[in-house]
């Protein structure tokens, strides 16, 4: 089990000077240590570094860094910022509430720092925060929304799919771009979301560029169904996969990049291509400080 230490922030030992505490949930893994579980390593010789890889942080890492970037965003004066994790890494959400009320922070914001909706966010999150209100009826605790379908993410998906070293599209060839997320059930995850992405992305990239989404597994819609339509019905030359997780790991090598070999197998006459995921951007995190601000302003808060 790993533990995260919380950033080193200044002030007093009684939450800081802070007004609210931010508890940032992640999902949590110990994998991605290695280039062996990201984008970087597909189709490309292990002596070699394509010149589009970003050496993503580990999830441990990368957490970190999103964490200390949000206290920095959001102010000392107004936040004090902590990470936990629903799996594989500690503190737990519980924990970290428990230490920021001993602290004396009576106001926290619960961030779920993923990017669409899922069993973590309808079913996990509802029963820790009805366990600890019992614990601590003292604490005002509120739920943000998870970062969504917001056009700086969409962003980094049209950058990422910009860096690669590929052909443009031109009249006579359509790039496909398929928006792979983690797999979640559907009963949990509609992915309306997802497809509201998938339509703002297409929208940035412009002509030439034909976009659909999928799950890594579990739920519709699936890799091959979403290459199926980019092939039969929007007669794509290229489908560039863009694994939308934040870091390298298991999924990443094993559902998305194992999807990939298979869509290569099926289609031979389509060239594909890969992105580096997400990582720690800046775009992600003021997204994040901003599904902060939004309970801010909901909780009546005046901030700047």
């Amino acid at each position: 089990m790993t533990q995260v230490n919380p950033p080193s922030t200044s002030g007093d030992s009684r939450g800081n000077g802070a007004s609210w505490g931010v508890v940032l949930v992640a999902h949590g893994s110990q994998r991605g240590a290695t280039s062996a579980e990201c984008s970087c390593s597909w189709g490309i010789p292990e002596s070699e570094t394509p010149e589009w890889c970003l050496h993503c942080p580990s999830t441990p890492k990368g957490l970190n860094e999103a964490t200390v970037r949000l206290q920095e965003v959001l102010g000392e004066e107004l936040a004090r910022v902590q990470l936990s994790c629903l799996e594989f890494i500690e503190p737990r959400p519980d924990q970290t509430i428990h230490h920021m009320a001993d602290q004396g922070l009576q106001r926290m914001v619960v961030l779920p720092y993923l990017l669409g909706q899922g069993k973590h966010v309808t079913l996990e999150m509802d029963e820790v925060l009805d366990e600890v209100r019992a614990d601590l009826p003292g604490v005002d605790l509120h739920l943000a929304d998870v970062l969504g379908a917001d056009p700086r993410l969409a962003d980094v998906v049209a950058e990422r799919v910009l860096s690669l070293d590929i052909p443009p599209p031109s009249a006579s060839q359509t790039t496909g771009i398929l928006i792979v997320k983690a797999g979640t059930k559907n009963q949990y995850d509609d992915c309306i979301w997802l497809h509201e992405l998938g339509r703002i992305v297409e929208v940035e990239l412009g002509q030439g560029y034909a976009v659909e989404v999928a799950q890594s597994h579990y739920g519709d819609p699936t890799i091959e169904a979403g290459a199926a339509h980019l092939v039969d019905h929007r007669r794509v030359s290229r489908i560039v996969v863009v694994p939308y997780v934040f870091f390298p790991g298991l999924i990443l090598k094993r559902n998305v990049l194992g999807g990939l070999d298979r869509l290569s197998a099926k289609y031979p006459q389509i060239s594909m291509a890969v992105t580096p995921p997400l990582g720690t951007d800046d775009r992600v995190v003021q997204v994040a400080a901003d599904r902060v601000r939004q309970v801010w302003d909901r909780a009546g808060q005046n901030r700047l």
